[in-house]
């Protein structure tokens, strides 16, 4: 059996929990890299994760408060596995990853920790892995979380008109 450790969560995992919903809250500021939301479509937004897995390493969220993919509507739906659709595309081309995981934890026993719907797409690169996490309780990023959302907004941008 594989297992993924992740011990740089530790520090998301044992802060205290806000009251309501931290993306529901995180929607009401503009769009920026204090915020990390990288771009907003009619139903859903896309930011990256604060506690990233890997580098670039971001999550597709409903903009309505819903707790699971049969509560959205056809056009929320829509928006949402588009945008995911996008983002993989995203991940992989412009961005450079050699593959994308792409995941959904319904419920707090199957590891999700807040109740609102939120898809995560976490880019992978051949030979990502290394011995660091294994003997010395360390993920390495290759980037700093700022310089990946300037990558994120120039590849959304598209090419200079």
């Amino acid at each position: 059996m594989d297992r993924l450790i992740s011990p740089w969560r530790y520090a998301y995992v044992t802060a205290p929990r806000p009251d309501g919903c931290p993306f529901c809250e995180l929607q009401q500021h503009a769009d920026g890299p204090e915020n990390l939301i990288v771009h907003r479509g009619p139903h859903a937004f896309l930011l990256l994760n604060r506690y990233p897995y890997n580098s670039g390493h971001c999550m597709v969220v409903p903009s309505r408060h819903v707790v699971a993919p049969s509560e959205m509507s056809p056009e929320e739906s829509a928006d949402v596995w588009g945008m995911v659709a996008r983002t993989a595309d995203l991940l992989r081309k412009p961005l450079g990853a050699d593959g994308v995981n792409v995941g959904v934890n319904l419920g707090r026993v199957s590891g999700g920790s807040i109740e609102h719907l939120h898809i995560h797409l976490v880019p992978r690169w051949q030979g990502d892995t290394n011995f660091m996490p294994v003997v010395a309780d360390t993920k390495v990023l290759v980037e700093m979380l700022a310089a990946t959302y300037e990558r994120f907004a120039a590849a959304l941008k598209g090419p200079a008109a």
